[in-house]
């Protein structure tokens, strides 16, 4: 899977530094005062999602006409006009940004209905559930993607956002063609794409995903959001639906099976928040209704763990997975290095995921 927008990182930092340096220029000073003045117009407004889109939108349009008539552009290429498209893209909709992502009441309760449904989904889902051929299952490449699409809200413009949706596909179409090769096998098709993203989505379970989704569906520059761009968007759209719908008969499943893992699901997330809240409360030098929660550290899990497993009498069954765990050195050949790094890689993705969670990693 080719697409630009996916290796943002040099190509936006050398288009948004080449904007401002354009709007530096004193003959770009009509310009400026037309971004500013439209900022604090639109920011000035009550908000409507649907109004400021348009607005938007509207705007982008006509600010690249005039680029096109302005001097400070005359006789660029197209990939120079459009660089500034981007960086104008860019500039706007980081100053907007507070005032326009999740600025929807039903917004932000579609945010709160997708995070708890996939928190309740992913304590019991099996690749098997979407019908995911045993091919294209790659824990180690869907841990990649899920770090992929959990970068959506480090950042502000969409077109950045849209980047780590575009990433996160790239890893997943990557993995499964490449299992395909390996497997004398006709190349995926979207029947076998949707399933794997709709499972990594859920396994991820991104804060303010349908925001995210939103946000870019309104403020990414519709003129560019179209061909393979496009269809990834709409897969991760359509992946999004099916979460917020899932079922049994989504998850082929009878309808007694599956309420009966969602309370299951519900009970574990009840009992982890307990723990998580009511363990080591501190009272030290505080009044009964001040008392101090403590968040267990990641050393105090291990060592509780480390305690319980002592008592279980299988407790060697737990590391049969791991096939490395009493290798010796001399043991292991070129072709073992390959399996050790994606457990490496496995292993540090996870526990730096559990670390931040536990807020214990700055």
């Amino acid at each position: 899977m080719e697409n630009p927008e996916a290796s943002v990182s040099s190509t936006a930092t050398r288009t948004w530094h080449d904007f401002l340096e354009r709007m530096r220029q004193p003959s770009a000073t009509e310009f400026v005062k037309l971004i500013k003045k439209f900022i604090v117009s639109l920011s000035n407004n009550a908000p409507d999602p649907e109004r400021d889109a348009a607005s938007v939108q509207e705007f982008f349009s006509n600010m690249e006409a005039n680029f096109r008539a302005h001097p400070l552009w005359a006789g660029r290429t197209e990939e120079e006009l459009d660089s500034a498209s981007e960086g104008l893209e860019k500039y706007i909709m980081t100053k907007l940004f507070p005032r326009v992502f999740a600025s929807h009441p039903d917004d932000v309760k579609t945010d709160d209905e997708f995070n708890k449904k996939s928190a309740l989904i992913q304590q019991f889902i099996h690749p098997d559930h979407l019908e995911i051929q045993p091919i294209y299952q790659n824990e180690t490449s869907w841990l990649q993607a899920q770090k992929e699409l959990l970068k959506i809200n480090t950042y502000k413009a969409p077109r950045d956002k849209l980047a780590c949706i575009l990433s996160c596909c790239k890893v997943i179409s990557n993995s499964m063609f490449n299992a395909s090769v390996s497997g004398n096998q006709n190349p995926p098709g979207a029947d076998d794409f949707l399933p794997v993203l709709i499972y990594v989505t859920i396994k991820a379970n991104p804060p303010q995903f349908h925001s995210n989704l939103m946000y870019i569906e309104r403020y990414r520059n519709r003129s560019r959001l179209s061909g393979e761009t496009a269809y990834v968007f709409t897969n991760m759209l359509s992946a999004e639906s099916f979460i917020l719908n899932i079922d049994a008969k989504a998850l082929s499943m009878n309808e007694t099976e599956f309420l009966t893992n969602m309370e299951s699901a519900q009970a574990v997330i009840s009992r982890l928040s307990e723990d998580y809240y009511g363990e080591n409360v501190q009272s030290q030098s505080v009044s009964e209704s001040s008392k101090l929660k403590v968040v267990p550290s990641v050393s105090d899990l291990e060592n509780k763990g480390a305690c319980t497993l002592e008592m279980e009498e299988k407790a060697s069954e737990k590391f049969e997975k791991s096939r490395f765990l009493f290798s010796k050195a001399e043991d292991l050949t070129v072709g073992d290095v390959e399996d050790l790094l994606n457990g490496y890689r496995q292993l540090v993705i996870k526990y730096v995921c559990l670390a931040k969670g536990m807020g214990v990693l700055e």
